[in-house]
């Protein structure tokens, strides 16, 4: 749970050095953005990512005889250009390239269409949240590096899809921005205080990083006023779950 931006890279009518191409040119935007400190390193591009974790996709499948029931299917590129971005303290990575995968895949005997087949791509994901742990100006450059950092794929000639639950892309709103993250904080804080309080304060084992942002009594507080309905139906039910065992 927590603040992410969600994207689609592709490149469909490419030949294989013209997608090496458009990575290398993609690492060389990351790069500046490295020497002018917006993100704090820019790894190397990786060939060798037909068992790298991620590059791995996946597709849903229905499973035969059930009703709404869906597995899902690791689908490995079969070839592909990948490298990292290192964002900044507690941002997760960003993961850029492009791949290409087969066209089906098997499970369980059966031949599976991925719909991925017939071009180069990449999807991927890159949770910002934590990175406000270090306050609103950290939070914002490593949220807008990540956003930026795809969006000028578009130069490339890539065709880029962002979801950014922040609200800060399409129009680069740093209200929208800090309204969500605030509020997604609130939330993630009230949660994980229910949770811990829910066996007297011992915990049950939960970790979270939201203990660690200096406001974290100031946000739990906030996010437990504005469902702390459904937060005491949810203190309830673990509390009942606990007595069990």
């Amino acid at each position: 749970m927590g603040l992410t931006v969600h994207y689609q890279l592709s490149a469909l009518k490419l030949d294989r050095a013209a997608a090496q191409r458009v990575v290398k040119e993609g690492h060389a935007l990351a790069l500046r953005r490295q020497h002018a400190g917006e993100v704090r390193r820019v790894n190397a591009v990786r060939e060798d990512v037909t068992r790298h974790p991620l590059a791995r996709q996946w597709v849903m499948y229905s499973i035969p005889g059930t009703e709404n029931t869906f597995s899902g299917i690791e689908v490995r590129p079969v070839e592909g250009f990948l490298f990292t971005v290192d964002v900044g303290a507690d941002c997760e990575p960003l993961t850029l390239g492009l791949c290409r995968y087969p066209e089906t895949v098997t499970h369980q005997g059966a031949r599976v269409p991925t719909k991925m087949g017939g071009g180069w791509r990449y999807a991927g994901f890159s949770k910002t949240q934590y990175a406000s742990l270090h306050g609103w100006e950290h939070f914002l450059r490593c949220h807008r590096a990540v956003v930026e950092s795809l969006a000028e794929w578009r130069t490339l000639g890539a065709w880029v899809k962002i979801t950014d639950e922040g609200e800060y892309w399409p129009r680069r709103s740093v209200a929208n921005l800090r309204r969500n993250v605030d509020n997604m904080n609130g939330l993630v804080a009230a949660m994980a205080g229910t949770l811990k309080d829910a066996d007297g304060g011992e915990g049950a084992g939960i970790e979270s990083p939201i203990f660690a942002h200096k406001d974290f009594e100031r946000l739990e507080a906030q996010g437990a006023a504005k469902v702390g309905e459904k937060l005491e139906q949810a203190r309830g039910e673990i509390k009942r779950l606990l007595k069990k065992k």
